[in-house]
């Protein structure tokens, strides 16, 4: 869904007239700006994925099958869920060597970011997924602590009718099993919606040992989401809550010498070490919106607590993490002559508790105790937005938010030799941002101005090369400016399509990198500055009653303009761990409830260092899928699906760890293979 058009496919022959073969323009409400605008007139670069193009035929094993085709959101799937995938939005997130950095992220309404601005998705349940929004570009101005963007994810609605209940299976090569049971429905003015999710994944990563290939890339993984929206004290009460058991293997990533022979084996290293992770998760949020006086009013809490055991190579990592927060936010519309004008204000508090303790990894067992420390994060922010009609066609909508966080470290470990590490670090930033949108019919065009800003996670301070406790001194916040510009809308009323072109400026930018005494072990430093122009093209076309094209193409210049390390100048290099190119393609024929569907992705070269003397080649996947959806079987609802991925059996590095000690670039992507699925519904509307 691109641009302000929805395009439905025609429908079946026996019921289409002259206009089946049109596109029908809805107005598309988003809001990923904190309140609701259509996304014709947004003043910003944003795009949408919802229905059959997010969850229709999908394994549901990972997030990179719901995204694709989605403009400036690229997916780097490491097949290893002890790391997860790497998300990033024009390059912002590449650094990432866990996790999310740079994006802020929402699932259902809570925060899947805290205050530090790192975030997980281990806890997504991917095959209840509904609707994903993207904001693209910086969100600092909305959002706070972050720079490359905003991805909203939301959960299925709720069924319509009394009752409905689900069931989903999925089987596919490398040991992939994955069973969904969901519950739906409403009763009265009570929406609700119960999912729980299994997924096992033994990888195609083998620890090449005397008793043969053994997997050492296994995952489990088990989601629990739940939610109920219902009418109280004149507004919508919304609570939702999920949970995670996760238990991952990590095979790590293969130098050269070996990722270009085609081994898939794991990295010696971390199968003697025992490398893995092991995540315990609850999340809950409650929010209430609806009519405070004349003003429009929304209320949001949520609190989350996570246990992580993670033995990484020279290190075993035990963190227990409790976070929580509150937003409060009132907003007021009006009319002028020119249109509806709208404010929205308000108020943000986050805490953040971290019990870290690393040890000496002994074989994958700890060893000796070599950092305990208590960490907190405290954040507050006050922000408020404007959108204001100028003219009949012309409106501006402008931001400004300020975020100040304190970053506090108390060091548990002091001994002789040892000394207190405590200490603290307090970083804030002001962060405005304004555009403007001019309808012209079927076309808008728009413009933007915003700043991001984007501090390190607490990972990121509490690792340091000198292995001392507290905080890094030296590590400080990422910071720049973004200006953007494009154009979207209709064709004919076949096809949609959004163009947009961007340039950031950026100072002190985050890079990761290895020293030898501690291979695994991510550490950062600040680049003085870097670049990052480009620009995303995307378009949808019904070509005919049954055929629909889809394409995305992005283009990232992401280049260091000062940064040096010692005697070694990186000025003019590309940023590592950025394709410069990304097309991802798709063709799907649909006749009453059946479908076929042709995906394509093709990535271009990626640099994996600072040094750009070292690469990953670029590739091309194809993809295959078949099935059908909602066909009646009595009072079920059957629903088969097939697929066969990497279809031409390619070679290619699905992600890379930038400035890897010893040239552990390359982490491979699988070879062909593919999965059998079907899920079933039955329905009860008396």
């Amino acid at each position: 869904m691109l641009g302000a058009a929805t395009l439905h496919p025609a429908p079946p022959a026996a019921a289409q007239t002259e206009a089946a073969d049109t596109v029908e323009l809805s107005p598309i409400v988003v809001s990923v700006l904190r309140s609701p605008v259509r996304l014709d007139r947004l003043p910003f670069s944003a795009s949408i994925i919802a229905g059959r193009d997010l969850a229709q035929g999908n394994s549901g094993l990972s997030i990179e099958e719901a995204l694709h085709a989605l403009p400036g959101v690229r997916v780097q799937n490491r097949y290893n869920a002890a790391v997860g995938e790497r998300i990033s939005i024009r390059g912002f997130g590449a650094r990432s060597q866990f996790g999310v950095r740079g994006i802020k992220i929402l699932v259902d309404g809570i925060p899947a970011t805290l205050p530090d601005g790192q975030s997980t998705l281990d806890h997504l349940d991917i095959g209840s997924l509904g609707r994903v929004e993207a904001l693209r570009g910086p969100a600092a101005a909305l959002y706070g602590n972050g720079a490359g963007g905003v991805l909203l994810f939301r959960s299925a609605e709720p069924y319509a009718g009394r009752y409905s209940q689900g069931a989903t299976f999925v089987t596919g090569s490398d040991g992939l099993l994955r069973i969904q049971a969901t519950g739906s429905g409403t009763a009265g003015a009570v929406g609700f919606r119960a999912s729980v999710a299994r997924t096992s994944f033994d990888g195609f990563r083998n620890n090449l040992s005397e008793s043969g290939e053994d997997p050492y890339s296994q995952s489990d993984r088990t989601t629990l989401n739940a939610g109920f929206t219902t009418a109280a004290a004149g507004g919508t009460l919304a609570v939702q809550v999920n949970g995670l058991d996760l238990d991952a293997l990590n095979a790590g990533s293969l130098p050269a010498s070996l990722f270009d022979e085609g081994s898939n084996q794991a990295w010696g290293f971390n199968v003697a070490r025992r490398t893995r992770k092991a995540v315990r998760q609850g999340q809950a949020g409650v929010s209430w919106t609806g009519g405070v006086g004349s003003l429009e009013g929304a209320f949001s809490a949520y609190g989350v607590r996570r246990e992580l055991d993670n033995p990484i190579p020279t290190r075993v990592l035990d963190l227990t993490r409790n976070g929580g927060g509150v937003r409060v936010a009132l907003g007021r519309e009006w009319d002028t002559r020119a249109g509806q004008g709208r404010l929205d204000f308000g108020v943000e508090g986050e805490l953040q508790k971290d019990d870290r303790q690393n040890f000496a990894n002994d074989g994958g067992e700890r060893g000796g105790r070599v950092l305990d420390q208590d960490e907190r994060v405290r954040a507050a922010a006050l922000f408020g937005q404007l959108q204001v009609p100028v003219a009949a066609r012309l409106s501006v909508m402008g931001a400004v938010r300020f975020d100040h966080l304190d970053f506090t470290a108390y060091d548990r470990l002091v001994l002789m030799d040892d000394p207190d590490d405590s200490g603290s670090r307090t970083m804030s930033g002001l962060n405005p941002s304004l555009g403007l949108h001019i309808d012209l019919g079927d076309h808008g065009l728009f413009a933007s101005l915003a700043r991001s800003f984007e501090t390190p996670t607490t990972t990121e301070l509490a690792n340091q090369p000198t292995r001392a406790g507290g905080f890094n001194p030296g590590l400080e916040p990422q910071s720049g400016w973004t200006a953007e510009g494009g154009i979207r809308g209709a064709l004919g009323g076949r096809s949609a399509y959004d163009l947009t072109a961007f340039a950031s400026s950026l100072s002190n930018q985050l890079v990761p990198f290895e020293v030898p005494a501690a291979p695994g072990r991510r550490f950062y430093r600040n680049a003085g500055r870097s670049t990052v122009r480009g620009f995303e093209a995307s378009a949808r076309a019904l070509l005919s009653p049954v055929l629909t094209a889809r394409i995305a193409y992005g283009y990232v210049s992401a280049r260091f303009t000062e940064f040096s390390v010692g005697e070694n100048n990186f000025d003019g290099n590309r940023v590592p761990g950025i394709a410069p190119h990304r097309l991802e393609a798709s063709l799907r024929a649909g006749r009453r409830a059946w479908f076929g569907e042709l995906r394509v992705e093709r990535r271009g070269e990626v640099p994996v260092n600072d040094a750009n003397d070292a690469s990953a080649v670029g590739y091309t996947l194809v993809e295959l899928r078949a099935g059908a959806s909602g066909v009646r079987a009595g009072n079920v609802r059957v629903s088969p699906f097939a697929a066969i991925t990497n279809l031409t059996n390619a070679r290619y590095a699905s992600s890379v760890v930038v400035n890897a000690f010893g040239g552990r670039y390359f982490e491979p992507g699988p070879d062909r293979g593919g999965y059998l699925g079907l899920s079933l519904a039955w329905d009860r509307d008396r």
